[in-house]
């Protein structure tokens, strides 16, 4: 008897739990939408959870499905997410009608962590004041003014690449190599202080373990983030965190010592922290809601507290190293495979160093256009953020959908750049694309590496400007050439949630070029940060 109970309940928890991981799954057929079918519980994206693609791959899948159709139907998990492949319907999503589709996810949940309270994490009224308040750090004359940072830190960039080169036999994974630059790069430039990670101990840096909290490849903790993405209440109410607590101490203690040290009030640096110290003695930042269809646009207010100061810092720290880093590593390993463009593009550099007496400016990112359209080409094959996620935060019409709060937007920034129906030959690196007559041609929102619209990533300058200087300072002395071992072709680790990362470092050797010896950096004057 105790056990057809026993039996009875269990086989009823199973249905239970079937029919509330299924009773959903008509949402797209009811509204004429063509959907891929999915499994219960894991809805189309089973191959994240169980860790057996990489979540482009996975989304590249259902964007190849129903090829004529401008949106595609899915479900993550059990929530409803609408794939928008036409570029006419993601203008409207990223731009058009950006207030509907404002947020970034897990909207009704922004407040259960206070690391959320960022620019990247946020969104509505906060987050239109944030970006509004934080722009003016990242404009155009900021990144003049801050580019000596980047001059300081590519001169022991310089040295470093040397001492590496000699310890290795000239053999090594250009991801870790730079990301010691690019890490030195952003605590120097925004923070004002000297990291380090380009010295002898960066293994037990502090920066560097703060890093590897983050990005390092683990199937727990890759679960642990699209859990949270797609049962973001289940993922709160087991007291879950999407940082570890570790890595929120640290930064807190390092902040804190940051802010102690210019006595909590803007300096002369001009730098991040100064920004948000100058807000921090305001007590609030001010700014405008977002403009909705429905109701006037009204001032706001977002409290400056502790919180607020170190989940941007965090963020930004984060962002600012690791996807420079790996847009770099990627771009040495398709040079590294095409010797021809790298040639062309060698070339380019030392005449820009021989024009500017083997120093590098701000205006590098403008006065070679090579090297950028060589870094856009490697960011069309592996874009950081392979599919960019957004929210319905307010019943609107897609085309002739009509979309519920809460459906999940999915733009596949992937699968739109590797679409030989907007770039011919997709799988071919030919930086050529982004040059000329040919960049022009490119169908607009079809090209989003930064993203598009109003959430267009608010760091781009400062990331172009130390991803130009790193490339110059190691190509102006080497070429590269993929090492023994080194695929052809990357096969990227599904443990790693969103970064395009190879579950096999690409190694590459470093090659001295000749007249190396006339292309030494001049020591830059007065050398504040960064030291090898």
């Amino acid at each position: 008897m105790f056990w057809s109970i026993l039996l009875s309940i269990f086989a009823g928890a199973i249905a239970l739990a079937y029919y509330f991981s299924t009773c959903n799954f008509d949402y797209w057929k009811k509204k004429n939408v063509p959907y891929v079918k999915p499994v219960p519980l894991l809805g189309n994206y089973g191959s994240l959870f169980l860790q057996r693609k990489h979540f482009n791959h996975t989304a590249h899948d259902i964007y190849k499905e129903f090829p004529n159709e401008p949106v595609v139907g899915a479900f993550m998990g059990t929530v409803p997410t609408l794939v928008v492949k036409d570029p006419e319907y993601i203008k409207k999503v990223t731009t058009k009608d950006f207030y509907y589709y404002n947020s970034r996810g897990m909207s009704d949940y922004a407040d259960h962590e206070a690391i959320n309270k960022n620019i990247f994490s946020s969104h509505g009224d906060y987050w239109k004041t944030l970006r509004t308040n934080l722009s003016p750090v990242f404009s155009t004359s900021k990144m003049k003014n801050m580019f000596h940072l980047i001059a300081d830190c590519s001169y022991a960039f310089e040295k470093l690449i040397d001492e590496e080169a000699s310890a290795t036999n000239s053999v090594m994974p250009a991801h870790q190599l730079i990301s010691r630059f690019t890490m030195a790069c952003i605590t120097s430039a925004a923070f004002g202080v000297d990291s380090e990670t380009m010295g002898k101990g960066y293994k037990t840096n502090p920066f560097t373990r703060a890093g590897e909290m983050v990005f390092n490849k683990s199937r727990k903790n890759t679960f642990k983030n699209y859990f949270r993405m797609t049962w973001p209440g289940i993922f709160y109410l087991l007291r879950l965190k999407a940082f570890p607590e570790p890595l929120i101490h640290m930064f807190h203690d390092f902040m804190t010592s940051v802010f102690e040290a210019r006595n909590h009030k803007p300096t002369s640096r001009n730098d991040f922290v100064d920004f948000i110290l100058g807000f921090k003695e305001k007590e609030f930042i001010t700014g405008e809601t977002l403009s909705s269809p429905t109701s006037p646009i009204k001032r706001t207010s977002v409290e400056v507290s502790d919180d607020f100061l170190v989940s941007n810092c965090l963020i930004f720290f984060l962002a600012g190293f690791e996807t420079s880093a790996t847009t770099s590593s990627y771009t040495l390993y398709e040079l590294a495979k095409h010797p021809e463009a790298q040639n062309k593009l060698l070339k380019e550099i030392d005449d820009y160093l021989e024009r500017t007496g083997n120093k590098i400016h701000y205006e590098s990112t403008a006065e070679l256009p090579y090297l950028q359209a060589c870094v856009d080409e490697a960011l069309r094959l592996y874009p950081v953020l392979g599919v960019s996620t957004r929210e319905v935060v307010e019943e609107v019409t897609l085309g002739s959908v009509r979309l519920d709060r809460g459906v999940q937007i999915h733009i596949p920034t992937y699968s739109l750049q590797r679409d030989p129906k907007y770039f011919p030959e997709p799988e071919k690196y030919r930086p050529e694309r982004f040059l000329g007559e040919e960049k022009q041609k490119i169908v607009p929102h079809t090209y989003m590496p930064f993203g598009d619209g109003p959430r267009l990533c608010i760091g781009m300058r400062f990331a172009k400007m130390q991803i130009t200087a790193g490339l110059i300072t190691l190509l102006k002395k080497y070429r590269v050439e993929l090492a023994p071992g080194t695929p052809t072709e990357p096969d990227w680790d599904p443990r790693t949630a969103l970064l395009p990362s190879p579950k096999k470092p690409l190694d590459l050797k470093f090659i001295l070029r000749e007249g190396w010896e006339n292309r030494v950096y001049v020591k830059p004057e007065n050398r504040t940060s960064c030291k090898a």
